[in-house]
């Protein structure tokens, strides 16, 4: 078989190689991977989110861990991805499966599978699970067979994510505060628990596109400048002191400042870094992608933090928060973990943290952003997709890595990294990142710069090295 794992799961084109015979197939490969690592009696938590059919796929699972002997217990409605790793925690069962696509066109479905400790599948589990894929015939029970003989348990999901989310933020501070949120679900599994959990207080929460959509919108839910367009519009307009976007399965958090401006998720990053270390007085390392922004870097050495860099992918980060004792950690898409909470990605969870950050430093949010950019410099930050065929591909990054260019858009080149993708360092600072998509056939283009006018420029430079 040819299903491979990305950086979070497997995904691909409903109806062309996601399909429900291809679903149990992956299922039956995770079954035998469990059955290596758990003792009997088992039991998986399985959920899913709003993507088209992703219900029905959620039972094609149950009915595979059925066939394998593997009790299920099956969220009774969509949740986020981030609720099946709380549930997976709570209840002390050995993994959870999640059927999302996270930030993904609405065209592709996916499965996820969390671990243990609630966080992604390890590089170890992932190779398990891939090298059984297709090694043996499906074993299933229909779904309201299982059902019946309980192989199968509905349940609700929700109870204990919204317990775990009290257990951890500030609730109340934020409800007294007087702050204006406008929240945008982008038509995923966030819905209105934001708004739920802070209703009754001060604190006034709008929520756009709460409700559910298959196609999203007609865009991908993915909580980026580009995709945040209304969310911009209505924050200004209703005088908002900002916007909190989640993506499709609610674990990547976008924020809109009250002057529409766009934070990317690194300076998001900084502000709860901030906030743990300076009200929480936590203490840890700092972890951050090879795509995320430089004022991280900063912002650690001022509060003489250790800094580990690693490749892009949230597994990564979870993996040195089981192993070290990392604070936080995030990576450039939105995806941040925090200590105390879980080892994974929460977008509802660190949206509240926000929250709760400028409920109890009594400040808005601009003043934040330009404390900090007084005291770590202003960073400007872009990134562009651009599809292109495996030839070019191959093409492109055998030329970086042979022929590195010496200088880009003016700035002279002073070192590479290749940690993940080829990362080209400039003299000032400045990044240009070259790095293929784990998810979609897509070569990402990120870059950094310290001046704003050279923005587009390196971008410009990282497509015409392409071209």
């Amino acid at each position: 078989m040819s299903i491979k794992f990305g950086t979070e799961g497997w995904r691909a084109v409903i109806a062309e190689e996601f399909t429900a015979d291809n679903v149990r197939i992956v299922t039956q490969a995770i079954a035998e991977h469990m059955k290596t690592q758990a003792a009997e009696p088992i039991t998986l938590a399985v959920g899913h989110d709003t993507r088209f059919l992703s219900d029905y796929f959620a039972r094609a699972v149950c009915e595979v861990l059925a066939g394998n002997g593997i009790h299920s217990v099956l969220t009774d409605r969509m949740v986020p991805t981030c609720a099946v790793s709380r549930y997976v925690v709570d209840r002390r069962l050995p993994a959870g499966i999640m059927i999302t696509a996270s930030h993904n066109p609405g065209i592709y479905n996916g499965i996820k599978v969390k671990e243990a400790y609630g966080g992604s599948a390890t590089s170890e589990t992932v190779a398990s699970i891939e090298s059984r894929i297709g090694g043996s015939s499906v074993k299933r029970v229909v779904f309201d067979e299982a059902l019946k003989s309980r192989a199968v348990t509905p349940v609700s999901m929700l109870p204990l994510f919204l317990k775990g989310i009290r257990s951890f933020i500030h609730v109340p501070a934020i409800k007294r505060s007087s702050s204006r949120v406008i929240v945008d679900s982008m038509h995923g599994a966030g819905g209105r628990i934001i708004e739920g959990v802070l209703a009754g207080g001060r604190c006034r929460i709008d929520t756009l596109h709460p409700d559910p959509d298959p196609l999203f919108g007609g865009q991908a839910p993915e909580p980026i400048a580009s995709h945040l367009k209304e969310l911009t519009t209505t924050v200004r307009r209703r005088r908002a002191d900002l916007g909190i976007a989640n993506d499709g399965d609610a674990d990547r958090l976008g924020i809109v400042g009250p002057d529409g401006t766009w934070l990317n998720p690194g300076q998001v990053m900084c502000i709860l870094l901030m906030h743990l270390v300076k009200t929480r007085n936590a203490t840890g390392a700092v972890v951050k992608t090879v795509s995320n922004t430089m004022m991280i870097n900063r912002v650690a050495e001022a509060l003489g933090l250790r800094l580990i860099e690693v490749p892009v992918g949230f597994k990564h980060v979870a993996k040195l928060m089981l192993t070290d004792n990392i604070l936080i950690g995030g990576e450039e898409s939105g995806g941040i973990g925090v200590k105390g909470y879980l080892p994974e990605r929460d977008g509802i969870v660190n949206g509240l943290l926000v929250l709760e950050a400028l409920a109890m430093r009594k400040q808005k949010l601009s003043a934040v952003m330009r404390e900090l950019q007084r005291d770590f410099g202003c960073w400007w930050y872009g990134r562009r997709d651009l599809h292109l065929k495996m030839a070019q591909v191959e093409a492109l990054f055998t030329r970086l890595r042979t022929a590195t260019p010496e200088v880009m858009a003016g700035v002279p080149v002073v070192s590479v990294n290749t940690l993940d993708g080829v990362k080209l360092i400039g003299k000032d600072e400045s990044w240009l990142l070259f790095r293929r998509s784990g998810t979609e056939p897509i070569v990402r283009v990120y870059a950094e710069t310290p001046q704003k006018s050279r923005l587009n420029r390196l971008l410009e430079f990282g497509v015409h090295l392409i071209d």
